[in-house]
């Protein structure tokens, strides 16, 4: 372990507690690149990085996970099911969706969707039948397409900051989702909760997760089950993940580190994360300077200095701190005994392309070196990987994933 990746990216991770917002081609964000140009301005300058990945020797690998089939490769349809109501975050699921993901080689979608905006507030919680018939479809287009699919339960806000009041809620949702569906083959598979958080602190969520995952096998016996770790699915929380001894329930993991480069910019995130021009891998060719806000907190402060001044060996943005982030989920793979996957990992455009390739590629294939089956994040915003308006995947994302 290398200290200084570990006590930063921990400290990024607690900075970044809040929810995801979508992320719109034009969310409020100053326009870059092409939609700069657009709209009458010259794109911004960006910087591109000085070091090569390769630079860098990758550790040995100690221990991999069983693989996952049908859940090897795959793609997030975010900010559709899982809005407040489908459309309202600018994406809409459609055909194409399907067909671009099967056609690039992917074999599965994981589906965030928001059943708590769908369901009664008191009991017996009923989901409406209306929202059920639109994850019908998905799944339904999903199995057409020869694609598995994860029916991803996101953004239940209201359980993270009160969880012992939601918690009968979410059994009774994952209740009726397992009665709904118990009849689909074994390629669509159920993942508890996206990113437990704040208040669902792992001593809360461990007795939840089992006590949802209790409902679903009364009618799934075999199910695949998906259980994300505290801290929005941080690895290094998997280590406090108590599941049930059943081979069917895996745990579950996201990578966004280091996020004040993966979401460096981003309109929903705080004003410490507004520092741009980080490339990866660092450090950069000129060094940045922390924005206002980030250069009154410490840990900003300790990240932008690292990533400007040290050598891409030891480097806050360099390969070795992806690689102490699967040092993580190595360490619980062993003592586990479990498998894992990935659920989420991504940069936003505005990094620049170079970058986001290298680090996405750095990610995917640590993964599979692991046999740990992902899915990148695609929200059709600035984390988008798939343009289904052009039917043509974002350049650097598709390298990424399939060069």
């Amino acid at each position: 372990m290398r200290p200084l990746h570990v006590f930063v990216a921990s400290t990024c991770l607690i900075a970044a507690c809040i929810p995801r917002k979508p992320s719109l081609a034009n969310g409020g964000a100053t326009p870059s690149g092409a939609s700069a140009t657009a709209a009458g301005m010259p794109p911004p300058p960006q910087s591109v990085a000085i070091h090569q990945v390769s630079e860098i020797e990758p550790p040995p690998i100690e221990v991999a996970s069983e693989p996952l089939p049908g859940f090897t490769r795959g793609i997030n349809l975010g900010n559709a099911l899982d809005a407040p109501q489908e459309g309202s975050w600018g994406v809409t699921l459609d055909e194409k969706h399907f067909v671009m993901a099967k056609a690039a080689g992917l074999d599965h979608i994981r589906l965030p969707v928001r059943f708590n905006s769908h369901a009664q507030n008191q009991p017996p919680y009923t989901i409406e039948e209306s929202f059920f018939k639109r994850v019908d479809w998905a799944l339904d287009r999903a199995q057409a397409h020869g694609l598995s699919i994860i029916i991803d339960l996101h953004h239940y806000e209201e359980l993270m900051k009160k969880p012992v009041e939601h918690g009968d809620r979410l059994v009774a949702i994952w209740k009726q989702v397992a009665e709904h569906y118990k009849g689909r083959p074994a390629s669509v598979a159920f993942e508890l909760i996206n990113e437990p958080c704040n208040e669902l602190k792992s001593a809360l969520l461990n007795p939840l997760q089992k006590r949802a995952i209790a409902a679903i096998r009364a009618t799934n016996p075999t199910r695949l089950i998906i259980a994300d770790s505290y801290f929005w699915a941080g690895a290094d929380y998997l280590k406090e993940l108590e599941l049930p001894v059943d081979p069917n329930v895996i745990a579950s993991f996201h990578h966004y580190q280091p996020i004040l480069f993966t979401h460096q910019g981003m309109p929903f995130m705080p004003a410490e994360f507004q520092t741009r021009d980080i490339v990866f891998p660092g450090p950069p060719a000129t060094p940045v300077t922390a924005v206002e806000a980030g250069q009154k907190l410490d840990w900003v402060n300790t990240w932008i200095n690292a990533y400007n001044s040290q050598p891409i060996a030891t480097n806050a943005n360099g390969p070795n701190a992806i690689f102490d982030y699967f040092k993580l989920v190595e360490a619980y793979i062993k003592s586990s005994k479990r498998r894992v996957y990935l659920g989420e990992f991504g940069v936003t455009d505005n990094a620049d392309p170079k970058s986001r390739e290298e680090w996405l590629r750095l990610v995917r294939k640590e993964a599979e070196k692991r046999k740990i089956g992902w899915a990148v994040w695609d929200d059709g915003g600035k984390f988008r990987a798939m343009n289904v308006a052009s039917g043509t995947w974002v350049a650097p994302i598709h390298a990424g994933l399939f060069e």
